[in-house]
């Protein structure tokens, strides 16, 4: 159990950074492939849980992501 919160929390913290660079970045491509690699963090933490949905995109609050 505490090997998976300190797998969440690191997963949380290397999503934010993605966000902070995605918004950083000027090309359409490199926001692109921040993107993806949102999408994949997102998905690693939720196989240590239930799924609750399929993309973070399709989360019902998916605009918290670009906030």
């Amino acid at each position: 159990m505490q090997r998976l919160k300190k797998q969440n929390d690191y997963v949380e913290t290397r999503i934010e950074q993605l966000k902070e660079d995605m918004a950083k970045a000027s090309n359409p491509h490199d926001q692109q492939w921040y993107n993806r690699l949102i999408q994949e963090l997102d998905w690693v933490k939720q196989m240590g849980e239930k799924p609750t949905y399929n993309c973070y995109m399709q989360d019902t609050d998916a605009r918290k992501w670009f906030d």
